[in-house]
Order: C-alpha cells, then structure tokens, then sequence
C-alpha cells in the first residue's frame, strides 16, 4: 500500500506551511507536470500564484491551516 500525503505550499509573504488539503502518493506527485494555480491564502488573505515545483509532499502539523478549496487549471499561466 502506497503512503499518501499532503501537497503543501508555503506562503510567500509569511513563510507558514499550508496545506492543500489534497492527498497522493509519491508516484503521483512525481508524475505531476507543471501546473501553476491561484489560490486565496488563508495565513495572509492575499491572492498568491504557486506551482506544483513549489509544492511538496508532507504530513502537517495540527494546527496548520488548510485551504478551504483549490482550483488547479492545467493551461500556463504567465510568469508574473
């Protein structure tokens, strides 16, 4: 049975760890391409642009935050 995960992002304005709330394997993750997503961040407020060469695979501590939904598109978002 494969070990499955959280994706975690970390917030580019106050460095807190957040999780996804999305759950894989490790053979999925590293078969993810390179998708680039918006999402509202719950440690901030703010709006931030985060990539899945960003993200990493971990167990959160219980108290980390996690996003109350996540759209992932699969089309290329500009570099900003």
């Amino acid at each position: 049975m494969n070990q499955v995960s959280i994706l975690m992002v970390k917030c580019p304005s106050t460095g807190c760890e957040l999780s996804t709330g999305i759950e894989m394997d490790a053979a999925t993750f590293a078969r993810l391409p390179d998708i680039r997503s918006h999402v509202k961040c719950p440690a901030c407020g703010l709006d931030h642009l985060w990539s899945t060469r960003e993200a990493w695979l971990g167990n959160p501590a219980p108290s980390a935050r996690e996003f109350t939904w996540l759209f992932i598109n699969n089309r290329n978002v500009p570099n900003d």
